[in-house]
């Protein structure tokens, strides 16, 4: 019987990460899959250029976001009402930067309602991660990934590269009527926001950085290496994000219970062990997988390669950033992130000058790995 109550506990303690995990694993499987069937219909110059635009939406998308995401997340988990304010000023900004793109991207309506669609969905599915609605969240996800495959393969048939951005933009778009519910039920009350003014402003400035450091390299390559190079680049940035699900799912998982000060160390040093070996299988695999899935990509297997080691400093730093966060010191991961592009930024530039993609890649890496090794040391000596 002590055994069955043990296995019970351990099911209750791990249902919200299984439910996620489970969620995760899927939806970023499915946009995987969906990211390599565009690599192998499309070539490589193509991708790359879908890639860029790409990047644009994701850069303008997190600067409309105002670091509102990681506010949700925290402050839902402790029973703050937060959600109102958050939502009319993050799609504010949202429907603001739209329009200045809008205009300057010849009216490309997709880029434009992309940015508003993943505003919108991202501060919806923070909020249910904040509120434990480990089942909502997971019907989201998936649901919304296979409203994107449907809609951009679809679209991308009948009119090219602009329909793809145009099916992901509007597969974020059903889930608003969550948006209008909320403001239905609780009433606006701005002095939350007032009152949490420098985590908000921490958090933003880390997600500015985060994402200059994660989507800036494709602005960078595309008028230094061209599409085609880009489009070999950005095939290995797309299983190094396949790497990145697990550390970015336990994230999702542990940022709320470290806002609860629960204890996860060893679900945290699991975590770290299952990032080096995911390193190993793709040094090994990746020159033998990718000749024969994508012929037209060969010049990825290096790039593979080498982000394929970035994930162990990544997974490290997205466990630390939890922490962080959940304790509210902000502060570290924004001086963390600063690093991290301070260092990239200048290293893609020079060493893809000088090696091509490959150098790109070694710049990821040391990005990474000196963000990482920052927070490590802020950590160790926070604990002394």
């Amino acid at each position: 019987m002590k055994i069955l109550e043990k296995i019970k506990t351990l099911y209750q303690n791990f249902k919200g990460l299984s439910t996620i995990g489970t969620a995760t694993l899927i939806s970023n499987g499915l946009g995987a899959l969906f990211w390599f069937y565009m690599a192998s219909a499309m070539g490589a110059d193509a991708y790359g250029q879908i890639s860029y635009f790409i990047a644009i939406a994701i850069i303008g998308s997190r600067i409309s976001l105002l670091g509102l995401g990681n506010t949700m997340m925290v402050y839902t988990a402790k029973g703050v009402k937060i959600q109102p304010p958050i939502y009319l000023i993050a799609i504010l900004g949202s429907v603001i930067t739209s329009l200045i793109l809008f205009f300057v991207f010849l009216y490309d309506v997709g880029i434009s309602l992309y940015v508003i669609g993943f505003v919108t969905f991202t501060l919806i599915t923070s909020d249910l991660l904040g509120r434990k609605q480990y089942k909502n969240y997971a019907k989201y996800l998936i649901s919304q990934k296979i409203i994107l495959i449907i809609l951009s393969v679809g679209l991308y048939h009948l009119i090219g590269l602009t329909g793809v951005i145009l099916g992901i933009a509007i597969s974020f778009l059903p889930y608003s009527f969550v948006i209008y519910k909320e403001f239905k039920n609780t009433k606006i009350d701005f002095s939350l926001i007032r009152s949490r003014a420098k985590f908000i402003t921490n958090s933003y400035a880390n997600d500015l950085t985060g994402v200059f450091g994660g989507y800036l390299d494709k602005l960078l390559i595309a008028p230094i290496l061209g599409f085609a190079l880009l489009g070999n680049y950005q095939l290995g940035i797309q299983f190094m994000l396949v790497f990145e699900i697990i550390p970015i799912m336990f994230y999702q998982y542990l940022l709320p219970k470290d806002a609860r000060n629960e204890s996860n160390t060893n679900l945290k040093k699991a975590i770290m062990l299952i990032s080096v070996i995911l390193c190993i299988v793709a040094i090994i695999s990746s020159p033998v997988v990718i000749p024969i899935l994508f012929p037209e990509f060969t010049e990825a297997v290096p790039v593979i390669q080498i982000l394929s080691i970035a994930i162990i400093p990544f997974t490290a730093t997205t466990i630390l950033t939890s922490k962080f966060f959940g304790n509210e010191k902000t502060r570290f991961v924004l001086i963390g992130s600063v690093i991290l592009v301070s260092v990239q930024v200048p290293s893609i530039i020079g060493l893809s000058l000088l090696y091509g993609i490959n150098g790109a890649a070694i710049g990821v890496l040391l990005g990474l790995t000196c963000q990482a090794i920052y927070l490590i040391f802020i950590d160790k000596i926070s604990q002394k």
